[in-house]
């Protein structure tokens, strides 16, 4: 096994566990010994960067890189490697559409996620179900570039939505019953990892990757040791290199031991 010099890690599921509501504090620890050891550390999730510093994510684990939005945008050493943002008079025309039909929103910037409320009802069916940090207010929005606009609609909005959608060439995602996404093209955790591997100069045998999910599936491809979490879903297991214990009992902790990452 070559000497791994970079760890990407999935967030929900993987460091987070939802159940509690609280990080595993065994693989917190052991990414900090880990990291001392001079290995880098790459959050890759499809949470914003928002959520992820609301969560106090940054406050607990030294991260030296962030692919944040799936795959939207990719930073390290404070140097933004791209971002897929929705071009200016793309996103100026849908905020006015979605302004004069009273529709709520989110704005994804690379830092920041601002909320537009109008209908607190629709609001708060999505935040009680989707664990997510509340957004800042739309009236703190300074005009910065967007890398996605949550739409906050039931799908018999979906015809008219996607009408929208289609006349700018975005793509459109409903992930949820009471929210859609637009982006400008598809988000993708690998196209992260690529990056990153050519700024660090990084081959595929030095990397480790963990995660979860249907979404991690191209991340685990792209690296020689994609480890999914017990608790992982069956597809994501089928793509993984290692499948280790559930995230509750230390399953990042234990696969960090197993491939003598850490002692």
């Amino acid at each position: 096994m070559k000497k791994i010099k970079a760890i990407f890690l999935d967030f929900d599921w993987t460091l987070f566990d939802h159940k509690s509501k609280l990080f595993n504090l065994k693989g917190v620890e052991a990414l900090n010994i880990a990291h001392r050891k001079g290995i880098k550390l790459i959050i890759n999730s499809a949470r914003s960067y928002y959520a992820l510093k609301e969560l106090k994510t940054f406050d607990l684990i030294p991260f030296d890189g962030y692919v944040v939005n799936n795959g939207g945008a990719t930073i390290i050493d404070n140097k933004i490697l791209y971002a897929f943002f929705i071009a200016d008079d793309i996103k100026n025309e849908i905020i006015d559409y979605l302004n004069k039909h009273n529709y709520s929103y989110n704005l994804v910037t690379l830092y920041n996620t601002y909320i537009k409320e109008t209908d607190k009802k629709i609001i708060d069916e999505f935040y009680s179900y989707f664990y997510e940090p509340y957004p800042l207010d739309i009236k703190e929005y300074k005009g910065e570039k967007v890398l996605s606009i949550q739409i906050f609609s039931y799908e018999e909005s979906d015809p008219v939505l996607k009408e929208l959608t289609s006349k700018f060439d975005l793509l459109y995602n409903r992930f949820t019953s009471t929210n859609v996404e637009l982006t400008s093209k598809e988000f993708l955790k690998s196209e992260g990892v690529k990056t990153i591997y050519d700024y660090l100069k990084l081959s595929k045998d030095e990397a480790m990757a963990f995660g979860d999910d249907t979404n991690d599936i191209p991340m685990f491809q792209m690296v020689k040791y994609g480890i999914c979490l017990g608790n992982g879903k069956d597809e994501a297991k089928k793509y993984a290199y290692y499948v280790t214990d559930n995230i509750e009992n230390d399953g990042l902790f234990k696969a960090l031991k197993h491939f003598n990452i850490i002692d």
